[in-house]
């Protein structure tokens, strides 16, 4: 890695696949099937909105079991999956598959969706740009980061995990290999991404570095 953090900030285009779920079998068939981008989608779009206080079911998935066939106990389940536990989306299909079959072998299948109510499957295409921002010491980076859109904690933090294929970061690899800060490193890397907003992790990974200087 370089000896200067270049930010990048990202926005999504979203492309709709055409397929649609009426009811939990038809959902479970279509989820074994659908491209790795409209699972990345679906578990992460929360993630790129400058949400303060988090939403009950951080998932689209769970919202749709949830709010409309009106399986609470399923919406929780699949709530609790943290995408960016798995090294893989394909290891995350497979989680989310067994959530749902084993529902299924627990309870009868819910009642189908109404008319419009349907879950429909879409892609994400993640449009990444440089902000022109960069930072060669942790003073530096402070400000940066504290100037920076909420998008490109998101794309640093978040997207980077799935797109390194590793439970790592760009902001404590570039910590850890760069400023030659391991401790400070690992404090950022050991905050779980799926407990927060951007903006709440944009405020503690502040706080950990001001703490540090």
């Amino acid at each position: 890695m370089e000896g200067t953090f270049k930010f990048f900030e990202c926005f999504a285009i979203i492309r709709l696949t055409g397929r649609r779920a009426s009811d939990i079998l038809e959902f479970l068939e279509i989820l074994k099937q659908i491209s790795p981008e409209a699972i990345f989608h679906h578990m992460h779009q929360y993630f790129l909105k400058p949400h303060i206080i988090p939403p009950e079911f951080p998932n689209d998935f769970a919202v749709w079991a949830d709010e409309t066939l009106g399986e609470r106990n399923l919406a929780e389940a699949l709530a609790n999956v943290n995408p960016f536990e798995f090294a893989s989306i394909e290891d995350l299909r497979a989680e989310l598959v067994r959530i749902i079959a084993e529902h299924l072998k627990r309870y009868p299948p819910p009642r189908p969706a109404l008319p419009g109510r349907e879950f429909l499957f879409n892609e994400a295409v993640t449009i990444v740009l440089p902000t022109g921002i960069e930072a060669a010491s942790l003073h530096d980076f402070i400000r940066a980061l504290k100037e920076v859109d909420s998008t490109s904690i998101y794309f640093h933090f978040y997207e980077a995990r799935l797109r390194l294929g590793r439970a790592q970061d760009d902001i404590s690899r570039f910590l850890d290999a760069c400023l030659d800060c391991p401790g400070l490193a690992s404090r950022i890397k050991s905050l779980d991404p799926y407990m927060y907003s951007t903006e709440v992790l944009r405020n503690k990974i502040i706080k950990i570095v001001e703490e540090a200087l």
